[in-house]
C-alpha cells in the first residue's frame, strides 16, 4: 500500500511539473543508463516502472512528436513518442496526457498502442489502467519491443495492427503463424530466416488480405531449419513499396528440449526440460501474449508441475526463459 501510495504521490508531482512545461525535442541516454527494477523513470511524461532491469545504455534516443497517428475510426492523441530502436520493456508502463492532446478521443476510453518498427505496424492493446483525475494511462506488460507509442480509443485501430506472431516446432519443421486485425494498402508478407538475428535471408511470400478490419490469420512453414538456434521475423510490404518488420522469434533446436503433458489438460500440466538449472522462469500466456502467471522454476528438479485451475477454458501459451537470455514456448489447451 504504501508503495502504490509513493508511486501516486510521485506521479502527481509530475502531472504538477510536466503538464506545465515545454516536452523537450529530444532525449539522449548515452551508454551508461541502467534503471533498476522497481525505479520509477519518467522522461517527457512517460513512466516506466520496470519489474526487470531496464537497459538504456545504449545511445538510445528519445523524441516526442504533437502529431496524431492516423486510424479508423479515430486517429490518436495529439503525441507520440519515438525510439530510435526498439526498447524491450517489462513492467508497468505509463503515459501522462493534456487534456488538450486528446484529439476527440474519450478518456475513459483510452488505450496504450505500441509499435516495434514503424507507423506500419501499431498494436492497440486492452486492459488499460486510467486515472481520469491524473490524466494518466497505464498497463502492466511483458516482453514487449517499443518504438513508437502513443494514446488511442480503444475501439480504434491504427495501420496494419500485427496482434500474433508466433514460431513452434512441428517434428523437424517450424510452424510459423501470425494473425492481423486491421489491414490497408497491404501487399504481401516476406517470411525471413536467421542465424544470428543480423543477416537475414528471405524464406517465402505469403500474400496479405490487402484491405480489412476483421482478423485475418496466415501461416508459413519451414521445412527444412537449420541446426542450431534460428530466428524469424515477418517483413510487412504496402503496395506502395514501404514496409515495416515484426518482432523476432527464436527456435531452439539445441535448447532444454521444453515439452508438456497432457496436452490438452484439465487441472495440471507437467512440465519436463532437461536441465531445471538452467531455466529462471515459467510463464502461462493467454493466446494474445499477455502474461497470466509466472511461477518461478526450482532448480534441479527433473520435473515440474503447473496448476491450471485459475484458468477458464482455451489456448495458451507456456513460456519458460534460460539463464542466458534465451527462451522457449509451447502451446496447451486447457479443458
Amino acid at each position: 500500500m504504501t508503495i502504490v501510495m509513493n508511486i501516486k504521490a510521485l506521479l502527481i508531482c509530475l502531472v504538477f511539473f510536466l503538464t506545465r512545461l515545454a516536452a523537450q525535442a529530444q532525449f539522449v541516454t548515452g551508454n551508461s543508463l541502467f534503471v533498476n527494477i522497481g525505479t520509477v523513470f519518467s522522461v517527457d511524461s512517460l513512466v516506466l516502472i520496470p519489474t526487470e532491469g531496464l537497459n538504456l545504455g545504449d545511445n538510445y534516443s528519445l523524441e516526442v512528436q504533437h502529431t496524431a497517428i492516423p486510424g479508423d475510426p479515430q486517429a490518436s492523441i495529439l503525441k507520440t513518442y519515438v525510439f530510435n530502436k526498439p526498447v524491450n520493456f517489462e513492467g508497468n508502463l505509463g503515459v501522462i496526457y493534456h487534456p488538450s492532446e486528446l484529439n476527440g478521443n474519450a478518456e475513459s476510453l483510452l488505450e496504450l498502442a505500441n509499435s516495434f518498427s514503424d507507423q506500419n505496424a501499431f498494436v492497440t492493446m486492452t486492459g488499460s489502467t486510467r486515472d481520469l483525475g491524473l490524466h494518466y494511462v497505464s498497463k502492466d506488460l511483458a516482453d514487449l519491443d517499443i518504438k513508437l507509442l502513443t494514446l488511442v480509443n480503444g475501439q480504434s485501430e491504427l495501420p496494419v495492427t500485427l496482434i500474433a506472431f508466433d514460431a513452434q516446432k512441428e517434428e523437424k519443421a517450424v510452424r510459423l503463424t501470425w494473425k492481423t486485425a486491421y489491414e490497408t494498402n497491404s501487399d504481401f508478407f516476406e517470411i525471413q530466416r536467421s542465424r544470428d538475428a543480423n543477416e537475414w535471408q528471405q524464406l517465402g511470400r505469403v500474400g496479405s488480405a490487402g484491405e480489412g478490419k476483421g482478423q485475418a490469420e496466415y501461416h508459413f512453414t519451414d521445412s527444412n531449419p537449420v541446426t542450431g538456434d534460428d530466428y524469424y521475423r515477418l517483413k510487412m510490404v504496402d503496395r506502395d513499396g514501404s514496409f515495416a518488420f515484426s518482432q523476432i522469434r527464436k527456435v531452439l533446436w539445441d535448447g532444454g528440449g521444453l515439452t508438456v503433458f497432457p496436452n490438452p489438460a484439465v487441472d495440471r500440466l507437467e512440465v519436463r526440460v532437461k536441465d531445471w538449472s538452467k531455466v529462471t522462469k515459467i510463464k502461462i500466456l493467454d493466446a494474445a501474449g499477455i502474461v497470466l502467471r509466472e511461477p518461478l522454476a526450482a532448480d534441479g528438479l527433473k520435473e515440474k508441475y503447473v496448476p491450471l485451475n485459475h484458468l477458464g477454458a482455451g489456448s495458451y501459451i507456456l513460456a519458460i526463459e534460460h539463464r542466458d537470455g534465451s527462451s522457449e514456448r509451447v502451446h496447451f489447451i486447457k479443458y
